[in-house]
């Protein structure tokens, strides 16, 4: 039985993690401050939206065509906090999705979390 993405269910996830290392040293906004999406997305499992002018702007959306396990959740979230943490500490590139800096966060997130980062 694959798990059903709800708002509450990513909000979640992301609360969690905030807890954890690495994220819990990064200072990331409370899930009240988040919007949080269940997307439909085929081919886009995750996404962080947010303005580049304003670094309080945060959505974060999952696909629900793409996860329905716990795991994939947890780790698409991870994903898509360094991406949030990227645009706070206004280390991400445009029009670049992964620079080295993320890269450089992911490696540091698997190994928290035991995932591999080749997948990641």
């Amino acid at each position: 039985m694959a798990l059903r993405l709800t708002p509450e269910i990513i909000e979640g996830a992301y609360e969690f993690l905030r807890t954890t290392p690495p994220f819990r040293g990064w200072n990331l906004p409370h899930a009240d401050e988040v919007t949080f999406v269940v997307s439909r997305h085929k081919l886009h499992v995750g996404y962080h939206r947010g303005s580049r002018r304003k670094i309080y702007s945060h959505e974060i959306g999952i696909s629900s065509a793409c996860v329905g396990h716990t795991n994939t959740l947890l780790r698409t979230m991870a994903h898509e906090m360094i991406h949030q943490h990227q645009q706070r500490q206004r280390t991400d590139t445009p029009n670049a999705e992964h620079n080295a800096e993320f890269m450089r966060l992911a490696r540091v997130v698997c190994r928290h979390h035991g995932w591999d980062e080749k997948e990641f």
